[in-house]
């Protein structure tokens, strides 16, 4: 089976991985179709081994890649064999995606929406299973709601805007110069270039999602309404300000999806197959050339999600 390794901080391509055995409450997949995306190059720098290890994760051979396409090889209690589904994986704990054959829960999975392909089914899961969890359960975006976006042209901002207009939300998106037609085209309501500071905005908002994991609290809090909401991509960067939370009216929420929810995964592929939702893939590489796959996330200008066709 083929696969990618982290040994030392280096990532290589290796064909003698064994094939993984499904546990009672899992299913084996192949893998067609999985993300690359900034949490992995994070992985690769070792940037989450502390954390990890601080969670119990045990370390694993193949430990990069979160979300996924596929088709179930062993039938479980909700899938069958055959089966086109997408879902993702634990951020942090478990195996990940970037091999050919993977053992998941099928909390973490749902059927992949009939009119999508593999590549871009795959783009999906996590970005926008995050960004309902952000927008709906956390910031509870309703109709009439202001919400910015920061960030707004990645692997999530692309679900983000789409989802907080499907919510009812008025959306200004926050992202890089040349985007204004794009993200438009996605639904935002105003886009603003990234090198005009948050500070110099005039408006108020009801929710704040920064995408970038750049932003910290005091930077944006004069720009929340009285009740306003600020959700961190990155959580650990904003720590000193979720003790406040007691004090204050503003809220600094913590944004980590680490449980499977196939009911929303269900949801958003109801969304999909309905228009609702629309995939965005920046681009498609080889397993063979997954070396410019991760090169790809470091580089200016890209739009929604880098992925690797995993199997043939």
């Amino acid at each position: 089976m083929k696969g990618l390794t982290l040994e030392n901080k280096h990532l290589q391509l290796r064909e003698d991985l064994p094939l993984p055995v499904p546990n009672a409450n899992e299913l084996l997949v192949k893998v067609m179709y999985a993300t690359v995306n900034p949490t992995d190059a994070d992985t690769v720098a070792g940037n989450h081994a502390l954390l990890a290890k601080l969670l119990g994760a045990k370390r694993h051979l193949v430990n990069t890649g979160l979300e996924f396409s596929g088709i179930v090889q062993k039938s479980g209690k909700r899938f069958k064999q055959g089966d086109r589904i997408f879902g993702y994986v634990d951020l942090l704990k478990g195996i990940k995606t970037h091999q050919e054959y993977i053992c998941i829960d099928e909390d973490f999975v749902a059927l992949m929406p009939a009119q999508l392909s593999f590549e871009e089914s795959a783009a999906m899961p996590l970005g926008a299973l995050t960004s309902l969890i952000a927008l709906q359960d956390l910031g509870q975006v309703s109709k009439g709601s202001k919400v910015l976006i920061n960030g707004a042209s990645g692997g999530l901002g692309v679900y983000a805007i789409q989802i907080a207009r499907l919510l009812g939300a008025n959306v200004t998106a926050v992202a890089g110069t040349n985007t204004k037609a794009f993200l438009s085209n996605l639904g935002a309501n105003q886009v603003i270039n990234y090198q005009q500071p948050l500070k110099s905005l005039q408006n108020k908002f009801d929710l704040i999602l920064d995408l970038s994991t750049l932003v910290k609290y005091p930077q944006i809090k004069h720009l929340l309404n009285k009740s306003g909401k600020f959700i961190p991509a990155n959580p650990f960067n904003n720590l000193p300000y979720f003790i406040g939370n007691a004090f204050r009216n503003k809220k600094v929420k913590y944004l980590m999806v680490e449980n499977g929810d196939s009911e929303k995964l269900t949801l958003i592929s109801s969304w999909a197959a309905q228009g609702k939702l629309r995939p965005v893939v920046d681009s498609v590489f080889s397993l063979a050339n997954y070396a410019q796959a991760f090169r790809r996330i470091g580089e200016k200008g890209r739009r929604g999600r880098v992925v690797i066709q995993m199997s043939e």
